[in-house]
């Protein structure tokens, strides 16, 4: 008699040597017991990443063009080829362009999402045939996809409330009431709703901050620049000024020069200043102590991050159990991002993402990194985006 687990391989072997004799094409869909799969599941399948597509939103200067370099700069060394589509600000082009790459052959598709809702379909079409889509910097609302990678807003809104609180208490220690503006972005967006209500929820809880008004600059720096002038004009100086991206903050910044107002930290006078967001011209103006401290995102490491766990993830058969768990942790010593040299220096050399928080996020895991809070001290190190980028 042969053992259970004999017999059946005994059974299998036999069949496939009479399907062989009927024809060879059939032998390949009959898998013997202890072989690796073919297709999905851990045991991969031989599948490699090699073309991916990428949509995405190009334009707005030095940020977007970090975050879309980045993932060249990355795919390269990964030996990916890597076809990058704008979306031209058009959520129907976005679609179109998932669609297209789902069905010509790419391996997977990169998306940073113009519009959350608008794209969902044809993300969800995408996954079902088996191209995998990652999403980065900005979320979608499908369910399916394996991974978002993308900072925190709402936390950011909260560090930059933390760093205004610190630098108040230096400034003005024996004032009674501190008089606050909170400029924040498009009313409705997503993104500028939880910066603003992150700032606005540690001030509620300090008693002696009264944020005045909230101002929408619509993520412009005329619009801020124009609103804040017109508020000081009307109702005089405050002590803080928080702005919810870096448009807005450079634009609060010449508010105050235009008002005579604009002197640095530790200076009569001084209006304390916070912010989303460095760049190659925040930088500096940290640097001077113009600008107290901005709340910087890693964005150069989104799309590698990505490109990592997509590489696992397609190269295991589209296994979800290679992306990591929600409410783990993620560090360096998990996550490899091998430094490089580009633009003239050893990029992610410095893993400033770190430590990646997983979380659940609109029915899938949220890759949550760290941000960067830049101050006088660390303002002109090069692992910095807007030191690298100009």
């Amino acid at each position: 008699m042969f053992a259970p687990s004999e017999f059946i391989f005994r059974m299998v072997v036999n069949n496939r040597r009479r399907l062989l004799k009927m024809g060879g094409a059939a032998l390949t869909t009959l898998p013997i017991a202890g072989c690796s799969s073919f297709g999905g599941g851990s045991g991969g399948g031989g599948k490699k990443l090699k073309k991916v597509g990428m949509t995405a939103y190009v334009r707005g200067g030095a940020w977007i063009t970090a975050y879309i370099e980045a993932a060249k700069f990355y795919a390269k060394d990964l030996g990916i080829e890597l076809e990058v589509r704008p979306n031209q600000q058009s959520a129907s082009k976005q679609v179109q362009d998932i669609r297209d790459f789902a069905n010509g052959g790419y391996d997977a598709i990169l998306i940073g999402v113009w519009s959350t809702g608008a794209a969902k379909s044809a993300i969800n079409q995408a996954m079902d045939r088996g191209t995998p889509v990652f999403a980065t910097n900005a979320d979608t609302a499908s369910e399916k996809i394996p991974l978002y990678v993308g900072f925190s807003n709402y936390d950011g809104g909260k560090s930059s409330a933390e760093q205004m609180l610190k630098a108040l208490k230096e400034q003005y220690p024996n004032k009674d009431k501190w008089r606050v503006l909170n400029v924040r972005g498009v009313q409705g967006n997503q993104s500028a709703n939880q910066r603003s209500q992150g700032f606005l929820d540690v001030m509620k809880k300090e008693s002696k901050v009264e944020v005045v008004t909230t101002l929408n600059g619509e993520y412009a720096r005329d619009v801020a620049q124009s609103k804040v002038q017109q508020w000081i004009n009307s109702n005089g100086r405050v002590d803080g000024i928080y702005s919810g991206n870096l448009s807005m903050g450079l634009g609060v910044v010449q508010a105050l020069r235009n008002q005579d107002m604009l002197v640095p930290k530790g200076k009569e006078g001084h209006v304390v200043l916070t912010q989303m967001d460095g760049s190659p011209e925040v930088n500096p103006l940290v640097g001077k102590g113009m600008i107290d401290a901005a709340v910087d995102q890693p964005n150069y490491f989104y799309n590698p991050i990505a490109m990592y766990y997509m590489k696992k993830y397609v190269e295991a058969g589209n296994d979800q159990s290679v992306i990591p768990k929600v409410d783990s942790e993620v560090t360096s010593d998990d996550l490899n991002i091998k430094a490089s040299k580009h633009k003239s220096v050893q990029m992610w050399s410095e893993p400033i993402w770190e430590p990646g928080i997983i979380r659940e996020q609109n029915g899938h895991p949220w890759f949550r990194t760290n941000s960067i809070v830049i101050t006088q001290k660390n303002y002109d190190q090069p692992y910095l985006w807007g030191n690298v980028w100009g």
